[in-house]
């Protein structure tokens, strides 16, 4: 395939006696440390004439020591550019059209570098053609492609806006990044006013990476995310939602709810819960059970979503605070407000409904298993059900927060695993046998043929009442 002529705005390496690009000699940042196919995806770029570099929390990352967990990629080619280069790409975004990079399990998100979102700004000077806003200022679409200088002004904080050469090896920084990297500052990039108005879910990002790095939020920015927190509002709720589990599953969660809190956007997204902690502070039995959480995950356990959603909302469940304790068992009234009081506490983020069951579930039986724990019993009954794993994690959750030794669910998980493994097998026997009869949701077994003039809803007498 024949090199692409290079975008002319872009075309230029970076000049060494620029002060924005610093060389290798001057930055910890090794090629040996990137992910051996980020590195593919930015060579092929580069032989087939396009600019990429290595963006975003990866170099933040690389720069403080740390492993990145993921890579991302900013270049000039556009997606439909990017699609004729690699077979293994697949294009999605509304907002922003991205491209997602295949190699097995692992996703590289390569995107093209954005202009301004400033109408009167930008290298160009041009207006920033490609974007549309909402009329309170939000961005609803932003196809506008622009140079490196302009893609790094366009992203929110400054240490997130290094950008990293594989061709020179150098470091390219428009933003001030390394500078507040070495203060151990969060800042926005442009104005905090306007880069929230912009895309209010940036407080969450600012807070994010203060709790994660123990850096501290800039006084402007912070005072920013004070002032504007009922904005985080005018964000799509299951966007939200996606944030808030990017931590509560990043070994982080305890600071960054307490962060949170400090900065008032937990009395937006969760007021039950945050009304909770105002009247009880350090005692509520949620600090203890987020801590918990993240020593955990810190140590290498992995946790399903509705477990970290249930250690999330579990007292938000329940209007008796001794009920906040997972070693009493509820009560028949407190066991039916329960969906009332999940919608009443969620009703800012929209959770899934297969994940909404299960939390209700773990709701109803935590205190049932821990009460079994307690009579150095065997729940039985229950280790069968579907459930039963979730309802494990949170005891377990529940039981490291409390200092006490959790050794004793191992047995229980053993049953549980057997259980599980016998379902499935006469799920597979019943698949083999009997396929020919099986329904559409039976794994292995073919479908029952459609009837003709749809599907009976159940035979009715003639008081028009189901006889089935």
């Amino acid at each position: 395939m024949a090199a692409k002529k290079q975008n002319p705005r872009t075309r230029q390496a970076p000049d060494p006696s620029d002060k924005s690009v610093i060389p290798r000699s001057r930055h910890p940042i090794s090629r040996k440390n990137i992910d051996k196919d980020a590195c593919t995806i930015m060579r092929r770029l580069n032989q087939h004439g396009h600019e990429a570099y290595l963006v975003g929390g990866a170099v933040r990352d690389l720069y403080l020591g740390k492993l990145p967990k993921d890579y991302d990629i900013a270049t000039d080619a556009t997606p439909s550019r990017l699609r004729k280069l690699f077979r293994n790409c697949r294009i999605i975004g509304r907002r922003f059209k991205i491209a997602h990079i295949f190699y097995g399990t692992k996703i590289i998100e390569v995107a093209t570098f954005r202009q301004s979102a400033d109408k009167d700004s930008g290298d160009s000077g041009n207006p920033a053609e490609g974007i549309v806003r909402s009329e309170s200022g939000i961005i609803l679409r932003d196809n506008a492609y622009g140079t490196p200088k302009e893609d790094a002004r366009r992203r929110d904080l400054t240490i997130n806006g290094l950008f990293y050469d594989m061709k020179t090896f150098s470091v390219l920084d428009y933003v001030n990044g390394v500078r507040d990297l070495k203060a151990r500052v969060v800042r926005m990039i442009n104005d905090p006013d306007v880069s929230f108005a912009e895309d209010p879910v940036r407080m969450l990002r600012a807070v994010r990476h203060a709790a994660r790095t123990g850096f501290e939020v800039e006084g402007r920015t912070m005072d920013s995310i004070i002032r504007n927190h009922p904005d985080i509002l005018q964000a799509n709720s299951s966007r939200l939602l996606e944030e808030l589990l990017k931590d509560l599953c990043s070994g982080a969660a305890a600071p960054f709810f307490k962060a949170l809190f400090q900065a008032h956007l937990l009395g937006d997204l969760l007021p039950t819960l945050s009304d909770q902690l105002a009247e009880l502070r350090g005692k509520h039995p949620f600090w203890r059970r987020m801590e918990a959480l993240d020593d955990l995950v810190q140590s290498g356990k992995e946790f399903s979503t509705p477990t970290c959603l249930s250690m999330l909302l579990f007292t938000t469940f329940f209007e008796e605070e001794k009920m906040w304790s997972s070693s009493v068992r509820i009560s028949d009234k407190a066991r039916s407000r329960l969906l009332g009081n999940f919608q009443k506490s969620t009703s800012s983020l929209q959770i899934y409904r297969r994940y909404t069951e299960r939390i209700l579930q773990v709701a109803r039986h935590l205190s049932s298993f821990h009460y079994q724990l307690q009579q150095d019993k065997i729940p039985s009954k229950w280790l069968g059900k579907n459930y039963a794993p979730e309802v494990l994690d949170c005891l377990e959750i529940e039981l490291e927060s409390l200092g006490k030794n959790p050794d004793q669910l191992k047995k229980w998980r053993k049953i549980c695993d057997q259980e599980q493994r016998k379902r499935e097998e006469k799920r597979r026997k019943s698949g083999g046998e009997n396929g020919e009869n099986e329904t559409e949701n039976s794994p292995g077994g073919r479908r029952r043929p459609r009837r003709r003039g749809g599907r009976r809803r159940g035979r009715r007498g003639g008081d028009g009442k189901k006889t089935d």
